[in-house]
């Protein structure tokens, strides 16, 4: 139910509120069907040229996704790029005016259920003007008989001082930078580093300046500073928490940093030549999660605070007018600047609330005009969808914990369901934002609870390590204490509640089962962890007889895989007590957590003669990638809780 898109784009702000109007009434006797929810997104990752000629995105409002480029001035479709299938793009860029970057991702399964599948990442340069697409980086193909074999590489800049060049940095056969030509996908190699690298940065000519080295073995955090062949220490840390680097001052002057201070991140500049740290911006109330880049300078120009809605912090005073400008053009509304021309005259921006979905604008400041870019959902467009509150409740200890509370729609009087929905993570956080899933469930007339229990992120690094080695332990209470609230508060009906999370969010479910059996009807989980000891295993194997980076962090979170602790906050190791129907989804190609987690569950359950069913996501990743998988959660989660609810 939604004009062609070339029509769309040209109606204007006024066209759009008219059919949103008209779409709001063929809704009205009933909810979307579970494909306007968990479709994935119709039009997505769109990005702006730098002369503002091109438009890109992502498209699937047809049968198999497509990338499009579209001239805004022809008003007319330049080129489309068909997506293979199983493969799935992750994110579009602009590297100069002809150049579009492509960052595509395609599972491959495990053959083995106790082990995790692999999700491989490419980098690919396109022309609008038309031709070959081009993988990035790959090894020598000047043999007329050799096509050249990818390097995995990630992009660390996509502008450098040399045309049709991108820098990027890969582990494959090297720990170094390259830099790579987007018409040829060559590479030269700019500068090594070692086996502790983990990011570099350079300035906004693409020239390395400093490099960090993270010596897991040690906790032995290093940050250097590059001069030529000069490699200088300039910061160190020894500790399991470490900095993150975040960019460079717009003067070269300082590498910034994201780093603890004074119980939350903050921004600090590091400068290169040694001398003391300075402070960028902090938040005393909030975390700093992550710097906004001038694309054309490299200048710092913002932060992003870690608040309700995760808020830009502008520094610089022209894009503190931008933002007050398209602010007061969508009053009520949040709107998130994604990009700009190189002129500024043009912005792309993303308007949405928590009850109305993302829908991109261009922005024309010398004409003063709004034109609809794309719709994330235009299916929803116009549908009366649940109201999302900011909430807060009191721990067992007092402790005020933050969440978010979905209303259906409809205003019902009096207790109704209640669907709890713990995040995944555990190490992140839920938002005051449009989601797909929360608003899918509130259709189906529940309120939706999202706790923000302590280990999420973004409330202070106090809040964040209360969390560690708590699985099971204080992190559950606090998703417990959540329910109990609602219930003191009469949102819910105490017999009519039901625990449902992805990922930590399903071991939640499962934890809230065993542990807590009195307090929930039912439980899914997508997912989700059922044995914490054989994570701990085989998740992260060892690495010639020490554990790697990547277990070091898990131990530090969640504790060692011979901790007498873990048995005991396994949810598997607890079947007997759990009462409740369960449901159990897995993708089989969860590249974060092994399938075996899940099938172990299930035949527990099933051993123990509970009541348990499965759905298994063919070919799926952990985090839903594809349409057709998404909505048969849905549907499956539909008739579950209209069962058990």
């Amino acid at each position: 139910m939604s004009l062609p898109r070339i029509a769309r784009f040209a109606t204007g702000l006024f066209g759009t509120l008219l059919l949103q109007c008209l779409i709001s009434s063929a809704w009205a006797a009933a909810p979307p069907p579970p494909e306007a929810f968990g479709s994935m997104p119709a039009e997505s990752d769109v990005v702006l040229s730098p002369d503002g000629h091109w438009l890109a995105w992502t498209d699937r409002t047809e049968s198999k996704p497509r990338i499009v480029m579209f001239d805004l001035a022809g008003r007319k479709i330049q080129r489309v790029l068909a997506v293979p299938d199983r493969v799935k793009v992750r994110e579009l860029a602009w590297s100069d005016n002809e150049t579009l970057i492509i960052i595509l991702s395609e599972t491959t399964e495990s053959k083995y259920s106790k082990d995790t599948s692999r999700e491989t990442f490419r980098t690919i340069a396109a022309d609008v003007s038309g031709g070959a697409s081009r993988m990035l980086p790959v090894t020598d193909h000047s043999s007329p008989n050799r096509k050249g074999n990818v390097i995995p590489a990630g992009l660390i800049s996509i502008r450098a001082s040399n045309p049709h060049t991108v820098i990027m940095a890969t582990g494959y056969f090297c720990n170094c930078l390259l830099e790579v030509d987007t018409r040829t996908g060559r590479y030269t190699v700019v500068k090594n580093g070692n086996d502790y690298t983990m990011d570099w940065v350079v300035d906004r000519n693409g020239r390395p300046v400093a490099r960090e080295d993270w010596d897991w073995r040690h906790h032995a955090y290093r940050l250097l500073a590059l001069n030529g062949e000069k490699v200088e220490e300039i910061l160190r840390r020894d500790d399991s928490e470490h900095p993150k680097i975040a960019g460079l001052l717009a003067d070269g002057s300082a590498v910034v940093l994201l780093a603890a201070r004074l119980g939350h991140q903050a921004v600090l500049a590091i400068p290169l030549d040694g001398s003391p740290a300075k402070l960028v911006a902090e938040d005393p109330n909030a975390d700093i999660t992550n710097v906004y880049t001038d694309p054309y300078t490299g200048a710092i120009i913002g932060v992003y605070v870690s608040s309700s809605v995760s808020d830009v912090r502008w520094l610089e005073p022209a894009a503190q007018l931008r933002q007050d400008s398209l602010q007061r053009a969508f009053p009520g509304r949040r709107v998130r600047v994604y990009g700009w021309t190189a002129d500024g005259t043009k912005t792309l921006a993303s308007v949405e609330t928590p009850s109305s979905p993302p829908i991109y604008y261009i922005v024309d400041f010398t004409t003063h005009r709004a034109d609809i870019a794309a719709e994330e959902y235009p299916a929803l467009a116009g549908v009366p969808l649940g109201e999302v509150k900011e909430i807060s409740y009191k721990a067992r200890d007092g402790t005020s914990i933050p969440g978010y509370l979905t209303m259906p729609a409809t205003k019902p009087s009096g207790p109704i369901p209640l669907v709890v929905l713990p995040h995944g993570g555990p190490q992140s956080r839920d938002y005051l934002a449009f989601d797909w899933l929360a608003q899918f469930l509130s259709s189906r007339g529940y309120a939706v609870l999202q706790p923000q229990f302590r280990g999420s992120t973004g409330f202070g690094d106090a809040f964040r390590e209360a969390g560690y080695r708590q699985w099971g332990g204080l992190m559950q209470d606090d998703v417990t204490d959540g329910v109990r609230a609602m219930i003191e508060q009469g949102i819910t009906d105490p017999h009519r509640i039901c625990i449902v999370g992805a990922s930590y969010g399903g071991y939640a479910a499962l934890a809230g089962a065993a542990f807590t059996p009195e307090l929930y009807s039912c439980a899914v989980s997508i997912s989700g962890v059922s044995d914490l000891p054989a994570l701990m295993r085989e998740e992260v194997p060892l690495y010639d007889g020490i554990i790697s980076n990547s277990m070091s962090d898990w131990k530090a979170h969640i504790g060692g895989p011979h901790d007498s602790n873990l048995a005991a906050k396994s949810p598997i190791n607890s079947v007997k007590a759990i009462k409740i129907p369960v449901l159990i989804v897995y993708g089989t190609g969860d590249s974060v957590v092994p399938n075996a987690q899940s099938e172990k569950m299930v035949s527990a359950l099933k051993s123990a003669g509970k009541s348990v069913s499965v759905a298994i996501l063919a070919g799926e990743d952990h985090w839903l990638s594809r349409t057709e998988t998404r909505v048969q959660v849905l549907k499956e989660l539909d008739a579950f809780l209209g069962k058990h609810l």
